[in-house]
């Protein structure tokens, strides 16, 4: 099996740039917990959102050792990849959760 460099460097790229698009998204929100007088934790989450997309990141290269010398009949080595791109996705999808919960929590403490 190949692999794109090209896609797997743009994927770490993307990746990267998330990870600091949600680390100033926390900062930002902190600040303006500090504007409303709201003293909360809830600008942490974002953060955490971006250590567990880099997390999930790192279950995305870790297959990509295996791909080069991939014998379709050994099943331990499929059943890892597909162990692998599952944890990715997971994190992926916490990280956008706690992320989204953080940005409604504060919609909904300055909407009232």
């Amino acid at each position: 099996m190949e692999i794109s460099i090209a896609a797997e460097l743009v994927f770490a790229i993307g990746v990267a740039l998330f990870c600091l698009s949600l680390w100033f998204y926390g900062r930002v929100l902190k600040r303006l917990l500090a504007i409303i007088r709201k003293p909360s934790a809830i600008w942490t989450l974002p953060i955490a959102g971006a250590l567990l997309l880099a997390l999930g990141a790192l279950f995305h290269f870790i297959p990509l050792a295996i791909y080069p010398q991939l014998d379709p009949s050994r099943t331990d080595q499929l059943m890892m990849i597909c162990q692998n791109r599952t944890m990715e996705a997971g994190f992926f999808l916490l990280a956008g959760v706690i992320s989204i919960w953080a940005g409604w929590t504060y919609t909904r403490w300055t909407s009232r």
